[in-house]
């Protein structure tokens, strides 16, 4: 049925006991989804999720799309290829309001342009960051470096952990034994500790 009403617009069908996927072209993953929705046969009516997949410098993205219909027994996995160098794809939030979370979050990690989502801003890091942290040419040092907002020590190197501040805190301490009502060899009245009688029962 999806080969039907899709045609040439699906790609790479794979599937195992409760997925369907296929791939699309980037710039046909609008329609694509709308269709997915609307069809009274298809009626993909729920978008569970949307996140982003690097393959690597040199390579490309993918936008993943998961939804769910009641009528059909399993989950659709739609792939949308995206342009590395000039990431963009259109927006889905016309479709599934819940996808504004999503996407800000793939333009903060990944960098990656939803035209027409009207509040395409950084979910995580702060505004004035300039660097994608999911992108797998990302370095932390140099991005990092790169941004204010960045902070100066980054937990990631060690040499710059600054471990003065636990030595100089001063310790836990617990009063001797002999004053504790919990230590092992205390006297017990009745049965009971004073421990016993400061909780209510």
């Amino acid at each position: 049925m999806l080969a039907e009403r899709l045609g040439d617009d699906l790609r790479d069908l794979w599937t195992d006991e409760d997925t369907v996927e296929y791939q699309v072209d980037g710039a046909r993953a609008h329609d694509v989804l709308a269709t997915l929705r609307d069809d009274e046969d298809l009626a993909y009516f729920m978008l569970a999720d949307a996140a982003a997949v690097d393959y690597g410098p040199g390579a490309h993205f993918e936008v993943v799309y998961h939804l769910f219909s009641w009528k059909h027994p399993g989950w659709l996995r739609i792939r949308a290829r995206v342009d590395r160098d000039d990431p963009r794809i259109a927006s889905i939030t016309d479709l599934w309001e819940g996808a504004m979370f999503h996407e800000r979050e793939m333009y903060d990690m990944m960098g990656i342009v939803f035209e027409g989502n009207r509040d395409l801003r950084r979910i995580y890091m702060s505004p004035d960051y300039r660097s994608f942290p999911q992108r797998r040419d990302f370095v932390l040092p140099d991005d990092a470096a790169d941004s204010p907002a960045a902070g100066v020590n980054p937990l990631e190197r060690p040499e710059t952990w600054d471990l003065t501040r636990f030595r100089d805190a001063p310790g836990v301490t617990f009063p001797p034994s002999s004053e504790r009502a919990d230590a092992p060899g205390e006297a017990v009245e009745a049965g009971e500790t004073m421990a016993s009688k400061s909780r209510p029962r």
